[in-house]
């Protein structure tokens, strides 16, 4: 009876093993389709709905190198220069709206742009800057040929600041003059597993299960966990800001340093004492916009 039981064990173990790799990722990476402005009384946010749901807002789409429609808002008051904005994790532009309406009434385009998996684009999941990072340079590319002699800047904050930091180590068009990532994580692994232990703090074995979602996210979905901002940040070549709270609690404020550190270009570092996880506009709101927008117009 011994070899029957060890025979169907063995057989039965890789099937409970994509099972439970399969359950972590959908936990992780599902699409998102939550309903816009859920977090809309999010105090840390500065939204500007009006701005958003502009009428003489045009939508924009592209397809992504794997073949999903990519949609964003442009808002487009003809200017020289335009900022491409990507949003955080199972978040939505709108998160961005209240940026985006300063970096417009600064005399700015603006462009929204709805990661994969969230919102009007397509996908069934995202990879939190592992493929966005491509997307990003992609949306980058249709800017530039869209107005071939303006200036463009890139913005992300968390996942969309991981995805800039991506961004800048690839092939951007010469139109991409600088970029801004505030909040973002140097390395998607290991800002899993932080958020596994904050997030599910009794679960056993989080390193083992760490692995399994990262031999699976391989073999069966075509990306990496394992993907260190500092590769690409050795490879950037247009000056970066970084911006980060000193109290978040959601991607450790130790990131802000590690990016720093390794980027290449010219850089400057922006701290906020008392923000949290993407709060420093509303810690510092006069500061944040002197930094960030003076920042944009001295490099573009």
């Amino acid at each position: 009876m011994k070899v029957p039981i060890a025979a169907t064990t063995a057989a039965a173990l890789p099937v409970l093993l994509y099972a439970e790799a399969e359950y972590f990722f959908r936990y992780t990476f599902k699409r998102n389709d939550r309903v816009p402005w859920s977090n809309l009384d999010d105090e840390r946010i500065l939204f500007d709905r009006d701005f958003f749901e502009r009428p003489d807002r045009r939508a924009l789409q592209i397809t992504s190198r794997d073949g999903l429609r990519l949609r964003g808002w442009l808002y487009d008051q003809g200017a020289d220069v335009t900022v491409i904005l990507f949003h955080g994790y199972r978040g939505g532009p709108e998160e961005l709206s209240g940026i985006a309406s300063r970096l417009y009434e600064s005399g700015m385009n603006v462009l929204l742009v709805f990661h994969r998996a969230h919102g009007i684009s397509e996908g069934r999941y995202y990879t939190m800057g592992t493929k966005e990072k491509f997307d990003a340079v992609d949306w980058a590319r249709e800017i530039a040929r869209r107005r071939p002699d303006g200036k463009i800047a890139l913005f992300g904050w968390s996942m969309g600041g991981n995805t800039v930091m991506g961004a800048v180590g690839e092939e951007l068009p010469e139109n991409v003059r600088c970029a801004v990532a505030d909040c973002g994580y140097e390395n998607l692994k290991p800002q899993i597993l932080y958020s596994c232990k904050r997030a599910m703090p009794k679960l056993p074995g989080k390193k083992a299960v760490l692995w399994l979602l990262g031999v699976h996210c391989r073999l069966f979905k075509g990306f990496e966990i394992d993907d260190p901002r500092s590769a690409s940040l050795s490879r950037c070549r247009v000056p970066m800001l970084f911006i980060h709270g000193e109290k978040d609690p959601v991607v450790p404020y130790e990131n802000l340093r590690l990016c720093y550190d390794a980027c290449a270009a010219e850089k400057h570092l922006s701290s906020y004492t008392e923000a949290v996880h993407i709060a420093s506009g509303s810690s510092e709101t006069e500061r944040y916009f002197d930094e960030l927008i003076g920042f944009i117009r001295s490099n573009t």
